[in-house]
C-alpha cells in the first residue's frame, strides 16, 4: 500500500548515515545502525504507515521487528526532535526528498 514510501525513507535514511541498505535490515546494533532504524521507523509512522506494513516491509528485507521497537524509535526520534534542532532539520529534509 505504501511501500514506495517506505523504499523512498529507506532510500533516503541510509544516504543520510551513509549506510548500505543491507546493514539497515541487518541485526547490528551499533549505534549508528539502531538510529538509523529509529529514524525510519519515525519517518514512517509519522507519515501515516501503520506499525503492521513497517513490521511486514522490515520483515521483507530481512529484519523482524516488535511492535515495541517501533514504537521506541518512534518515541526515541520524536524526543531528539524536541531537544534537537538538528533533528528536525533531518527530519524535514528527508520529508522533502520523499514527498
Amino acid at each position: 500500500m505504501k511501500k514506495h514510501i517506505f523504499n523512498d525513507y529507506v532510500k533516503e535514511v541510509c544516504k543520510y548515515y551513509d549506510l548500505e541498505e543491507d546493514l539497515l535490515f541487518s541485526k547490528d546494533k551499533k549505534p549508528t545502525i539502531a538510529d538509523a532504524r529509529h529514524l525510519l521507523f519515525y519517518l514512517c509512522k509519522e507519515r501515516p504507515i501503520k506499525i503492521t506494513y513497517i513490521q511486514k516491509y522490515m520483515k521483507e528485507k530481512g529484519y523482524r521487528t516488535p511492535h515495541s521497537t517501533i514504537i521506541y524509535g518512534h518515541r526515541k526520534i520524536a524526543i531528539e526532535m524536541q531537544k534537537d534542532k538538528d533533528t528536525r532539520q533531518i527530519v524535514n529534509e528527508i520529508k522533502k526528498c520523499t514527498n
